[in-house]
């Protein structure tokens, strides 16, 4: 298998999301750093919608919204309680995106396909970069570290 790497790093960091996200709730996805960041539900939302760069490179369907753009892209004002998608659905949407993507990572050649190879070796690093944010946002809750 030639996406081997790829395909690795697309699964620890879907792991580390989930690892990080468990038990943590609506609310406690809304607390952000000071003096300043993003938080979770920014956070994991800002990687949903990234996903389809990643599935425009593999051919397949968007699984953001024009709502979810809105609030997630970058440069978008601070999530707030009154503008938040609920973080179940980030995630839920986030998790059920995971399949397809693999299985399209495990079966497309990029041989003949270097230039898109790199853009999903750069999105799946963007990927990796808030994937760890998450385990110190969760400490931010006042969860312990997850990941030991």
């Amino acid at each position: 298998m030639h996406n081997l790497e790829t395909l690795t790093v697309l699964k620890m960091n879907n792991r580390v999301i989930n690892i990080n996200l468990e038990g943590i709730t609506h609310e406690e996805s809304l607390l952000s750093p000071e003096p300043g960041g993003n938080c979770i539900n920014w956070v994991l939302g800002h990687m949903l919608i990234s996903r389809d760069d990643i599935n425009k490179i593999l051919g397949i369907d968007k699984v953001s919204d024009e709502k979810l753009l809105e609030r997630y892209k970058r440069g978008t004002t601070p999530i707030t309680k009154e503008n938040a998608i609920d973080i179940n659905e980030i995630f839920r949407r986030f998790n059920d995106s995971q399949k397809t993507i693999e299985e399209k990572v495990e079966s497309t050649d990029f041989t003949q396909r270097q230039d898109e190879l790199k853009s999903l070796a750069f999105h799946t690093f963007h990927e990796t970069y808030h994937a760890g944010q998450t385990g110190l946002l969760r400490r931010l809750s006042g969860k312990s570290g997850a990941i030991k």
